[in-house]
């Protein structure tokens, strides 16, 4: 289980996030997560959206890049953002030369555990394959059964990325996600996801 403290550090890019409220703290309406992003480094998370979340971002230091809705800019400490449901968006990225650090909300707009638990363990599953060389350069799973069962695990709780077009995602998901996880792939595994 993911709680508060819990850090997920990526071999990729050299980010550490902190999970500051889990659904523990929040009875599953949302997360507050503390993102430390090193210069020159690309996002984390490829440009994507969510069907019914809402995300806000709070600059705390350093200067960011972001992208919401295909328009790149750039926010400073003490500068926050919206992302609104449906909006295609990459999370902030280091625009200085100084380390970057930011606090995102993820607002589910119902409460749903699960939805917690799942999302940010996949997080930390993409963590864990990314230093097992499995993941490619834009942290997707090499394997493509890894990336269906990922995906299956994303799309149920209507996160997609910007690459491919929902519907195909979908069928991905139902097809080969299904298949993927009868053969034993995960979107999440527990050896992942336990207390560090």
């Amino acid at each position: 289980m993911i709680h508060a403290g819990f850090t997920i550090e990526s071999p990729q890019t050299g980010s550490r996030t902190v999970v500051l409220e889990s659904d523990a703290e929040t009875g599953g309406t949302h997360w507050l997560l503390e993102v430390h992003c090193m210069p020159k480094m690309r996002p984390d998370i490829a440009e994507h959206l969510h069907l019914t979340w809402t995300e806000s971002f709070e600059i705390v230091a350093g200067t960011a890049h972001y992208k919401v809705a295909g328009s790149q800019k750039t926010a400073g400490a003490g500068e926050t953002f919206v992302v609104k449901p449906g909006e295609f968006h990459v999370h902030p990225w280091c625009a200085g030369d100084d380390e970057l650090v930011y606090r995102q909300r993820s607002d589910f707009g119902r409460r749903d555990r699960n939805a917690v638990q799942d999302v940010l363990g996949v997080f930390a599953t993409l963590a864990a394959l990314a230093r097992e060389g499995k993941v490619d350069d834009r942290g997707f799973p090499k394997h493509p059964l890894q990336l269906a069962a990922t995906l299956k695990t994303l799309s149920k709780y209507g996160g997609y990325d910007a690459s491919l077009p929902i519907p195909v995602q979908n069928v991905v998901a139902a097809t080969l996600g299904r298949l993927a996880e009868a053969l034993g792939y995960k979107g999440v595994y527990p050896q992942f996801v336990e207390r560090k």
